[in-house]
């Protein structure tokens, strides 16, 4: 009997299925980054006197599931909404980058990349 990709498999990920641009997808993997760069601050003799850190965007990434029967569609540009357990991840992404459809079995899968949006 071949597994059939109705929803109802969530992979562990709380927040999932969630919607994008009105197609369901099972989020299968999620990976969220919170970026940074450091700046030296130097006398004017250019002697190190410390260093800060600036925080950058959140970013995500991760695979999403088609979670109905039907095409994968672009999810480039779309926004996703996550509502999880660590209220910090909270938020709504934006996908900046995603792979063309492909199977794995009965499963269509694409991945994806993103940035949580800031207003």
């Amino acid at each position: 009997m071949a597994i059939t990709s109705d929803g109802t498999q969530s992979f562990g990920i709380e927040a999932s299925p969630v919607t994008i641009n009105s197609v369901t997808y099972v989020c299968e993997s999620l990976s969220v980054n919170h970026t940074g760069t450091r700046a030296d601050i130097n006398d004017s003799n250019g002697e190190p006197l410390g260093s800060t850190l600036i925080p950058g965007r959140r970013e995500i990434s991760g695979t999403l599931q088609l979670a109905v029967n039907s095409t994968a569609s672009n999810v480039r540009g779309q926004e996703m909404i996550l509502a999880v357990t660590d209220s910090d991840i909270n938020g709504t992404y934006v996908i900046t980058d995603c792979s063309g459809a492909y199977s794995q079995g009965d499963y269509v899968k694409v991945s994806f990349n993103g940035y949580k949006k800031l207003n």
